[in-house]
């Protein structure tokens, strides 16, 4: 009778680790009054209606001096020249907004980069896609980042309704653009998703209303 040979085999597990680094988010400014804010439009539907009546408020409220604002071509793409340009030129952003899957991780990686180059940055997502923005913060090295929520939908409802709910988020974006750095991350790290909890799938995709 033939003898069985025992063969060993080596398994590898492809899944690697990950290293990120963690990094802080920009010094904040010391208020608003003089100051230039960049609202950055990711060409999300109401985002514009949104940024107006947050601008509007910033310039008659808070004492801003200028708003600049630029839109992204689609809302699926980094911001790059654009958010170069909102660095060079103004004091902090208001970055609007997260609603789906895709332009969630775009709007997040956006403020990550003008964080990064030293702007303050506002971050809007809204209540549906906060967890997965918080994610994507995280994966990112800054679980820090600070990210103000609006109601979901945002892209089918009214001017009326879009301006109000910008109207009831002043006063958090600009406790984020003016706030203590270290009193923000403490606030926002892990505010929406521990670091070692991952979003459910219900957290990836739009809901249908």
């Amino acid at each position: 009778m033939a003898q069985r040979q025992t063969v060993q085999q080596e398994v590898f597990d492809p899944r690697g680790d990950v290293d990120v680094t963690d990094y802080t988010i920009a010094e904040r400014i010391d208020g608003l009054e003089g100051k230039t804010i960049g609202l950055l439009d990711n060409a999300k539907s109401n985002a514009d209606i949104l940024l107006d009546e947050v601008g509007e408020i910033l310039k008659s409220s808070y004492g801003v001096e200028e708003v600049v604002y630029r839109r992204k071509n689609s809302t699926a793409q980094p911001a790059d020249s654009i958010a170069t340009q909102l660095d060079s030129q103004c004091d902090a952003v208001v970055n609007a907004y997260g609603d789906c899957g895709s332009c969630t991780s775009w709007c997040i990686y956006d403020s990550i980069d003008l964080e990064k180059k030293g702007t303050p940055t506002a971050t809007v997502n809204s209540d549906e896609f906060v967890k997965l923005g918080q994610s994507e913060s995280q994966a990112l090295g800054m679980p820090g980042l600070p990210i103000i929520t609006v109601p979901h939908p945002m892209g089918d409802i009214e001017e009326t309704k879009v301006r109000n709910r910008a109207q009831a988020i002043i006063s958090e974006v600009v406790t984020v653009l003016t706030e203590n750095r270290d009193v923000l991350e403490a606030e926002y790290k892990n505010k929406f998703l521990d670091s070692d909890e991952e979003p459910e799938s219900s957290d990836l995709y739009c809901p249908i209303y």
